[in-house]
């Protein structure tokens, strides 16, 4: 017999509504100052708490961002799975294009935040590993979208492994993101240009099933 899951209590009810409250802070003030800039005492006051409520849920400013960056990449990945699996698989490669302004992942201001956050993470081994394990993560369920669009297709092989097309995926995204921030017409050329790319993609993968 399965043990049934235990009830959340008052006090656990509280403490994961402190925690949310302290992640949107820290979302707000991440992005206004950077993460490096930013600090803990911040965070706290956007919040309406105090720094020790800040620690009693987040051991560092660091875990404070890596639980952001989870809840921010779990909302995109979500937004995309629910969206494009509505859709025929054919009718995705659009969606993809359209869907890639409303991508929180993918937001001008959380991007930059990113970047800097892995630009210090590429110098800090623990953390550069934590990041490392969420950016695989994320790979893994991209990567179930596109095998289950392959498997609609009836697509046997699609000539690289899945994993590789959603890795190509992520990194037009990221790129077109990059460039973007610099030059308004890739910015606005963006989601066209991703589209096009996933079709592109679709197209050299039927073709080689047809052969």
């Amino acid at each position: 017999m399965t043990t049934p899951a235990p009830t959340p209590t008052r006090r656990d009810e509280q403490r994961a509504r402190t925690r949310q409250e302290l992640l949107e802070a820290a979302g707000v003030v991440f992005a206004r100052s950077g993460y490096h800039a930013a600090s803990v005492d911040d965070v706290a006051e956007a919040a309406g708490y105090t720094k020790g409520a800040v620690y009693s849920n987040f051991r560092s400013k660091e875990e404070l961002f890596l639980g952001l960056l989870d809840q921010r990449i779990d909302r995109t990945v979500e937004q995309l799975e629910s969206a494009l699996l509505s859709q025929a698989p054919e009718e995705r490669p659009k969606l993809l294009g359209e869907m890639r302004d409303s991508m929180g992942a993918l937001d001008r201001e959380w991007f930059l935040l990113q970047a800097e956050f892995q630009l210090y993470a590429a110098r800090n081994t623990e953390v550069r590993a934590r990041v490392a394990d969420r950016q695989r993560r994320t790979r893994e369920r991209i990567s179930e979208l596109v095998r289950s669009t392959m498997d609609e297709l009836g697509v046997d092989d699609p000539g690289l492994p899945v994993g590789e097309l959603a890795q190509l995926l992520m990194a037009a995204a990221g790129g077109l993101t990059m460039a973007g921030l610099v030059d308004d017409d890739v910015a606005a050329d963006s989601g066209h240009l991703l589209a096009s790319l996933a079709e592109l993609f679709m197209e050299a993968i039927a073709a080689r099933n047809q052969r």
